[in-house]
Formats: C-alpha cells, sequence, structure tokens
C-alpha cells in the first residue's frame, strides 16, 4: 500500500489550512490594529477637548482673579483720594481757628447746640486741638467740632463724590 498519495493530499490540506489560518490570523490583526487606532485616535481627541476646557478654565479664573485685583486697585486708589481728601479738610477746617469769622462761627454753633438739647445744655466751646462747639445735657450730645463737620459735609458728598470716578 502506497500512503504517499494520502500523505501529500493532507500536507496539501494542512497547508491549505495553515494558510487559511494565518489569513484569518493577518485579518484579525489587521482589525486590532485598526481598532487600537481609532481608540487612540478618540482619547487623543478627548485629552485633547479636555485639555483645551481645562485650559479654559484656568484662562477664566486667571481673568477672574485679574479683574478682582484691577478692581481691588482702583477701590484701594479711591479710598486713598479720599483720605487725602479728609486730611485736607481738616486741616482746612481747623485753619479757620486763625481767621476773623471765627468768633461769629462758634456763636452760630453754641446757638445750633442749644437748640438741638434746650435749655440746660453744657457747652464746650473751641475745644482743644478740634475747634468748633461740643454740647451735652443729659444722655444728649452733639458734636459741632469742626473736624466732625467737615467729616459729615464729605460723607453727604454721596453721589457727587461718585461722579468724581466716572
Amino acid at each position: 500500500m502506497n500512503l504517499e498519495p494520502l500523505r501529500r493530499a493532507l500536507r496539501a490540506e494542512t497547508a491549505a489550512d495553515a494558510d487559511r489560518r494565518r489569513s484569518e490570523v493577518a485579518a484579525d490583526c489587521e482589525r486590532i490594529v485598526a481598532e487600537a487606532e481609532a481608540a487612540a485616535q478618540s482619547l487623543a481627541h478627548e485629552a485633547r477637548l479636555e485639555g483645551e476646557r481645562a485650559a479654559a478654565r484656568e484662562a477664566a479664573r486667571r481673568h477672574a482673579a485679574a479683574a478682582r485685583r484691577a478692581r481691588e486697585t482702583v477701590l484701594g486708589a479711591r479710598r486713598g483720594l479720599v483720605d487725602e481728601l479728609r486730611r485736607r479738610a481738616d486741616r482746612a477746617v481747623l485753619e479757620l481757628r486763625g481767621g476773623p469769622e471765627y468768633a461769629e462761627l462758634l456763636e452760630r454753633l453754641q446757638a445750633a447746640a442749644r437748640a438741638q438739647l434746650e435749655d440746660g445744655a453744657e457747652l464746650v466751646v473751641d475745644p482743644p486741638g478740634l475747634g468748633g462747639v461740643v454740647g451735652r445735657r443729659g444722655d444728649a450730645s452733639v458734636d459741632y467740632t469742626l473736624p466732625v463737620m467737615a467729616e459729615r459735609a464729605i460723607d453727604g458728598l454721596g453721589v457727587e463724590l461718585e461722579r468724581l470716578w466716572a
């Protein structure tokens, strides 16, 4: 019995089967590589988008911080200007004490204090370093010292003072 034809047939079938399996494995490999490349591209795209979103959030945070610092700087400058106005006003009103109209001003301030506190008011006229008048009657008191009146005048500017910044 000659087995050679059977061997050839088996070898041919085995070779064909191996070729078919190699082709299937190669196709599977190509599919897996294509899927991996698509997944990598998708991940890269998502990472890029997340990076852009993170950068946008950081830019917004920095912008808000810069805007806050700028606002604080502006408010600080305004506060400094108002403080300087108050210092100058204090000096200016205290200089009134040396002027010829000061006696008349004191009389008007005493009259205003007496009118507000009524009879029995105790008045301190031209307190040292302050000028003006301080009055007291029981628990009630008035302060018409020159620095306090200047402070009230500045506080009363309100909207007029705000217009300076416009």
